[in-house]
């Protein structure tokens, strides 16, 4: 008998995320770019994500096998995560919580909760 596999961050499905595992992956804020993906997903049948994550502060995607215009889109995805609130979805800047060992995370002022902007 096959038990359901439950959901643990970081988790490698071997048939790829469906859009309910990633958006379990990361804060809700980031929601909208997980539909925006799943989306685009569907004119790519052959197209796996196979990693949804947060990383730096920036959403991350990777899917198998590599595809150049999709890859391109997600980029662009993954670029826009930077300027959204992880948690909620309004706009956000990257911030750290500590200076010697940076711990990076995209949030609006409200989340952010006094931490300082990164600025590049």
């Amino acid at each position: 008998m096959k038990k359901d596999v439950e959901f643990v961050p970081g988790c490698f499905y071997l048939k790829g995320y469906n859009r309910e595992q990633a958006l379990r992956s990361v804060g809700h804020g980031w929601a909208r770019l997980i539909h925006k993906v799943f989306d685009k997903l569907e004119e790519y049948p052959n197209i796996i994500i196979d990693t949804v994550k947060e990383k730096w502060g920036g959403l991350r995607i990777y899917t198998a096998p590599m595809h150049e215009d999709f890859d391109r889109f997600v980029i662009s995805v993954e670029l826009e995560s930077f300027k959204i609130c992880e948690e909620c979805g309004r706009p956000g800047n990257l911030r750290s919580r500590h200076e010697v060992l940076p711990d990076y995370k995209t949030l609006c002022d409200f989340h952010a909760d006094g931490l300082p902007i990164i600025t590049p």
